[in-house]
């Protein structure tokens, strides 16, 4: 990367970093995370935490099912580069094999 597109990279980077610091500074509320749809009111399957770590793990799972969608939709590209690099293998062991067999006869018709 160049030195203006670094440049350029921090000059985006650091008021979005400052924004979401600033976010999680002011919203470090208690927010009581019910997961138990049928009891609300059950203490076992309850968990208290500040709505930006909300925020935040909802982003990373967003992140996470993001790439797991993107990395299942190349299953096919990577099998198919898998399929090519194996062929390539084994055609150029087939060449090496010839050449080297070639190599030989011709060393043994020329021996007077």
């Amino acid at each position: 990367m160049t030195t203006i597109g670094t440049i350029l990279k921090w000059l985006i980077l650091l008021p979005i970093l400052a924004a979401v610091a600033l976010i999680a500074v002011a919203n470090d509320h208690m927010v009581a995370v019910n997961l138990n749809p049928f009891d609300p009111a059950d203490p076992v399957l309850r968990v208290e935490l500040a709505l930006y770590q909300i925020a935040f793990l909802f982003f990373v799972l967003g992140a996470l099912a993001g790439g797991f969608v993107i990395w299942n939709g190349q299953r096919r590209y990577r099998r198919e580069a898998r399929q090519v690099r194996d062929d390539a293998a084994f055609w150029r062991a087939r060449a090496e094999r010839q050449e080297r067999e070639q190599t030989r006869a011709l060393a043994t018709t020329t021996r007077p």
